[in-house]
């Protein structure tokens, strides 16, 4: 009878830590999945911030490719009022 006690404490001693080891793991892999959930968040907040740089970056490029023609212009005028400056100059003083 001691002998089959014995047993079945064993075999409870085993059950007991097998389900503390089930415990441990299931808090491992929550924590696992916490961090992970945390990750994933962070991230899509990178990836987000990524896409509003890219955006601002191209409004930006497009901003200064118009402002590049714009003085293109610009200079052109200022050329043509140099020339009929000139013109008017040798007119008067020729």
């Amino acid at each position: 009878m001691t002998q089959k006690l014995d047993q079945i404490e064993a075999i409870l001693e085993r059950t007991a830590q097998r389900a503390e080891a089930n415990t441990g793991a299931m808090f491992w892999r929550k924590a696992a999945l916490c961090v992970y959930a945390q990750l994933h968040s962070t991230v899509n907040s990178l990836v987000q911030v990524v896409e509003i740089h890219h955006l601002n970056h191209e409004a930006t490029q497009r901003n200064f490719e118009a402002i590049v023609i714009e003085l293109r212009e610009i200079r052109s005028e200022i050329r043509w009022l140099r020339i009929e400056n000139q013109r008017i100059l040798e007119h008067l003083f020729a």
